[in-house]
């Protein structure tokens, strides 16, 4: 079902598409479901309707895409929007009422957008509406879930990310290894030496983590184990 949108549009799209996404969002899939006709003599109408639509849909996106790319600035800085990743908010904005697939990353999208603006209240906001979409794909309410924790780490109430942290930090879930960071940031925040030594600890021996964490994880022990508990 993820690929549905996908075959109605060229193949020139579809690389745009991942390599576009590929440079923010991991395993992103979108899916669309086509609405089936209700009597067959109008089986064909209905079908061919809904391929221009879901065709639509995509088009708006990918442009959007294109307009929206932020892979210029820094992680952690931020940068007005230019009038085409304005334009591109709006295109993005207009996909909120169409399948979950879509929609949800149209969503993502916005909030990186809006993040790397500076407006962390509307991108908290996009994340927080994904996060709790029981119709989004669980990987992706997952991604969510953790860059709301992320963009509020260093002020967000302690209790209310760890609290969110739970759901992601499980054994299996895809998204473990950063959130144990993120736990880790936490105590550190809260002066929690021996908590933080512990995770990072953990972070680096871990071999189903990114080896970018793992190394991270690695610098941070090794600053901290020159700092007295």
């Amino acid at each position: 079902m993820a690929d549905d949108i996908f075959r109605e549009v060229d193949d020139d799209m579809r690389m745009e598409r991942l390599r576009l996404m590929a440079r923010r969002y991991v395993g992103a899939a979108v899916a669309v479901v086509v609405v089936a006709a209700a009597g067959v003599g109008g089986w064909q109408y209905h079908a061919w309707r809904g391929r221009q639509a879901a065709q639509a849909w995509g088009t708006t996106y990918f442009t959007a895409l294109r307009a929206a790319d932020t892979s210029h600035i820094a992680p952690g800085e931020t940068s007005a929007l230019t009038p085409q990743q304005k334009d591109a908010l709006a295109r993005l904005a207009t996909l909120d009422g169409v399948p979950s697939g879509l929609r949800t990353l149209s969503r993502l999208e916005r909030a990186a957008l809006l993040a790397s603006s500076g407006d962390s209240k509307g991108a908290l906001a996009l994340w927080s509406q994904v996060a709790d979409d029981q119709g989004a794909d669980a990987l992706l309410r997952g991604l969510a879930s953790l860059l709301w924790v992320q963009h509020q780490i260093d002020n967000g109430d302690p209790a209310v990310l760890r609290s969110r942290l739970a759901t992601l930090d499980g054994a299996g879930k895809p998204w473990r290894g950063l959130a144990e960071e993120c736990e880790a940031m936490l105590d550190l925040r809260q002066g929690h030496l021996a908590d933080a030594r512990r995770r990072l600890g953990q972070l680096t021996t871990q071999i189903d983590v990114p080896e970018a964490l793992r190394s991270r994880a690695g610098g941070m022990l090794q600053t901290l184990n020159a700092t007295p508990s």
